[in-house]
């Protein structure tokens, strides 16, 4: 009679010893009480956050540790991206990371910049063979830092799936534990959209919105035949001003849940079609974000729960019902809002005036071709969320400098998962033809999409729909050195320079220092081009010669000849 109750504490017992060293297995990567300026799940433009944005207090240098023994199985240097970035492999089939770091330490440093004298490059990328660098716990591998894309001083920090590459929430894992939590999530925001099709497009629209929703609405909202719900919360935490993201949402139509999602292991190459869980139109019209509860029949993300009709919400009847929004952060507390919502049936709009000329686009399987007096635009096929009338056309306002027609190609309202081919036929003389390139323009604001001349005409592939035309960069970069000519640079510990470039974009650069080639550290944000003096490179208290040459992507290129004292 007493077996099953032994067993029972055998089992309870492994349970939390297991739990235990799961939570003991990773250390910070940091010393001292974590604060966090983001979490994992944080709605980004074009992805969710992948990790912990860990604070260090506004500037570079805080020391970066290994969280558990393991080996360094990849190194990074770039201008962009997680700039200086370093990954470790451990024995529990987990991979953490560290990125946008300030500095390496120094066998890391060495290692990398081996390989980057040896290609004359500073972007790297590099698989490390298992266990080359070992490191133990607690080791340090580096400061955190602002390279790469980073907006400021922070360590980004995330735990990956080894065998997948996915990264998940480490607190989902009891990887570690929760920072202080007394606060619970805030419900921002509270908006109601219309749902209606016209053939095969379905159409949608904010129809009713809620500021800081009470707990109940006392107020009736009047909803169409079918709606859905977007939502827009974030979560507060002890010791940080930051607004986090929330870890799941839940939906329900009298007490019934409709929808809910979670936000963890979201694989990389799944990030995208956060441009789908989103109310994107209001992203890209006034900058706010809603989790919607609509899942668009392009949408693959895994992170959906409990959802009925896609989403979709519908009254049985012209009663009063009741809607009901929770959301949860990482630590269980709640926030909840309720609405009161009654049927209000009408005609439904038009979708778009009957003379208008669309383009059907559908977002199954099947790729879309569209031709239009010397325009042709290729839609592979997934690169449409939902399907879609398109309007392609020319219109008037050909900027200075075109060799095309001005096209509109639908809306920048309109996401796109993956790439279309953008070819529009221009007249450029031969001289010119190798400098052309495709150029999108919002407002007074002309950019690059790149592109090649072939066959009268230059293609490129785009991730946006908007206004576009065929122009050429004939235009050199622009390099600007932070000394003078001749300077005593000698109480300097880095040598600064400027480059910009007017279209295409930088390409590729290289620096000598008396005839040898220098690693020049590119820091694209800034437009920066920085070399740290080192005293095993070049000798000290001598004049220096400094050749810098920058090209753009139109094989335009600037040269730089000077020379300084260090």
């Amino acid at each position: 009679m007493k077996k099953p109750f032994l067993y029972s504490v055998v089992f309870l017992l492994s349970v939390q010893v297991s739990a235990q060293e799961t939570a003991n297995y990773f250390r910070w990567p940091v010393d001292g009480a974590v604060s966090l300026s983001a979490n994992y799940g944080e709605l980004r433009s074009n992805h969710f956050h992948a990790g912990l944005d860990i604070r260090v207090g506004g500037f570079p240098g805080m020391p970066v540790y290994a969280v558990a023994d393991g080996y360094v199985s990849r190194i990074v240097a770039r201008p962009d991206g997680y700039g200086r970035a370093v990954y470790i492999t451990h024995p529990n089939g987990t991979t953490s990371v560290y990125a946008h770091l300030h500095t390496f330490a120094p066998a890391l440093k060495a290692h990398i910049e081996t390989i980057q004298y040896a290609r004359q490059r500073y972007t790297v990328d590099e698989q490390v063979a298992i266990n080359a660098l070992p490191v133990k716990k607690g080791q340090l591998i580096g400061a955190a830092g602002n390279s790469g894309s980073s907006a400021g001083a922070h360590l980004h920090f995330e735990i990956r799936h080894t065998a997948t590459e996915t990264p998940c929430n480490v607190f989902s894992y009891d990887y570690y534990p929760l920072p202080a939590d007394a606060y619970p999530p805030v419900i921002r925001n509270v908006a109601f959209f219309s749902f209606r099709r016209q053939g095969d497009i379905p159409s949608t629209a904010n129809f009713y919105e809620c500021p800081k929703p009470a707990r109940r609405m006392k107020q009736i909202v009047h909803v169409p035949d079918t709606f859905y719900i977007g939502i827009d919360a974030y979560d507060a935490q002890n010791g940080t001003p930051a607004k986090l993201a929330v870890n799941r949402m839940q939906v329900t139509l009298d007490g019934a849940t409709v929808f809910s999602c979670r936000f963890e292991d979201i694989p990389f190459d799944a990030a995208r079609y956060i441009n789908s869980a989103i109310a994107y139109e209001e992203r890209q019209r006034n900058n706010r974000v809603f989790l919607k509860t609509y899942i668009e029949p392009g949408n693959k993300l895994q992170i959906y729960r409990d959802v009925k009709n896609n989403g979709l919400l519908s009254l049985p009847d012209t009663l009063p019902h009741t809607v009901g929004i929770k959301v949860f952060d990482d630590a269980g507390n709640a926030a909840a809002a309720a609405f009161t919502v009654q049927k209000k049936t009408g005609e439904p709009a038009s979708l778009w005036p009957p003379d208008t000329d669309k383009y059907t686009v559908a977002c199954d399987d099947r790729p879309a071709s569209i031709m239009k007096d010397g325009l042709s635009v290729t839609i592979p096929e997934g690169a449409l969320y939902k399907p879609a009338a398109l309007f392609i056309d020319s219109i008037a306002g050909k900027p200075d400098g075109a060799y095309s027609p001005l096209w509109r190609i639908h809306t920048p309202e309109t996401p796109l998962h993956y790439a279309m081919t953008v070819r529009i036929a221009a007249g450029i003389p031969d001289t010119l033809s190798s400098k052309a390139l495709i150029a999108g323009i919002t407002g007074n604001h002309i950019y690059s999409c790149g592109g090649q001349w072939k066959n009268n005409a230059v293609e490129t592939k785009t991730r946006s729909f908007g206004d576009f035309f065929v122009t050429v960069d004939t235009i050199a970069p622009v390099i600007t050195p932070a000394f003078a000519k001749d300077a005593n640079l000698g109480r300097q510990t880095q040598l600064k320079i400027k480059i910009t470039d007017n279209l295409s974009g930088i390409s590729a650069y290289s620096g000598y220092i008396d005839d040898e080639w220098a690693l020049f550290e590119y820091d694209e944000k800034n437009n920066r081009l920085l070399y740290t003096f080192d005293a095993k490179r070049i000798s000290r208290s001598r004049k220096h010669r400094l050749l810098l040459s920058v090209t753009d992507n139109k094989g335009n290129t600037a040269t730089l000849q000077t020379a300084f004292t260090w």
